[in-house]
């Protein structure tokens, strides 16, 4: 059986923003397969933005540049289809999802990317009540977008990527915003869809702590370049000796004990204390 066609693939992509000193992006290559669930991790500056960026066509189509290189989502060259073409191959969240809303009410923001694209009527009141109840957000439909808290926009956001039913979604920081309760429910909420839609996510995320453990990939950007793409455990490993800033709060206390492996969760970090307590002390 032939290999699944990824959802993003990337050879060789250098980008400069205009007038810029250096690129953002250098020499990137990575693929991503379908129903992948991926961290992009680093600091600021590193990258992820731009990345995200090229994965949906802003760049360069919107963010002007110099770019080299191939970016193929679902098999569509960007450099040939603008985002608003490739709305149904990728959605793509802002780290301010307030700057994407641009109608009154939450049912006309969802309707919006159906109706650019031609659908009947029935067929986008039916795609928006389904994304609706799946993100429990169908009691905002009547809503004003004014009204929304900022838990509430985040959850519209995401349903305006995903109405068109995308293999692929990437999400820029999409917790910053939002209380340490509202972050968890979000990306629990994405791994559910995750698994249930079948949609391959990128999450690019400071907070590392609330998303490795329902990673199956972590890729660790660095100047523009990817530093480390690899299982959310040998990240943490990684982190430990050359990225410092990027091991998790949890993973530290561990690394100071001198417990491994560093645990990627609250689970892994149950079983590495069990494990530790029938240690034998040395003698």
């Amino acid at each position: 059986m032939a290999p699944a066609e990824p959802v993003l693939a990337i050879e060789g992509l250098t980008f400069n923003y205009a007038d810029a000193p250096r690129p953002a992006l250098d020499r990137v290559s990575l693929r991503v397969d379908p129903g992948e669930f991926v961290v992009l991790a680093g600091g600021s500056g590193s990258g992820k933005t731009s990345l995200l960026r090229a994965g949906c066509g802003l760049v360069p189509h919107f963010h002007g540049g110099i770019l080299a290189g191939a970016v193929r989502v679902a098999g569509r060259d960007t450099g040939e289809s603008g985002p608003g073409q490739l709305a149904d191959a990728v959605g793509y969240v802002a780290q301010d999802p307030e700057t994407q809303i641009v109608s009154t009410t939450v049912a006309a923001e969802l309707d919006l990317p159906l109706r650019f694209r031609g659908a009947a009527p029935a067929d986008r009141a039916r795609a928006v009540e389904e994304v609706a109840l799946a993100l429990n957000i169908a009691h905002l439909l009547p809503r004003s977008v004014a009204t929304l808290s900022g838990g509430e926009m985040q959850r519209v956001a995401l349903g305006v990527a995903l109405v068109t039913r995308p293999p692929l979604v990437m999400l820029d920081e999409p917790t910053s915003q939002l209380d340490p309760v509202a972050g968890d429910e979000l990306i629990w909420l994405l791994r559910r869809l995750n698994e249930e839609w079948g949609v391959a996510v990128i999450l690019a995320e400071h907070r590392l702590e609330r998303c490795l453990a329902v990673a199956d990939r972590v890729i660790a950007m660095g100047d523009g370049r990817i530093e480390f793409d690899g299982a959310p455990g040998a990240f943490l490993a990684f982190a430990a000796d050359a990225r410092p800033e990027l091991v998790t709060p949890l993973a530290q206390m561990f690394a100071e004990a001198g417990i491994e492996p560093l645990p990627v969760g609250v689970r892994d970090a149950r079983r590495a204390l069990g494990a530790a307590r029938f240690v034998a002390p040395d003698r």
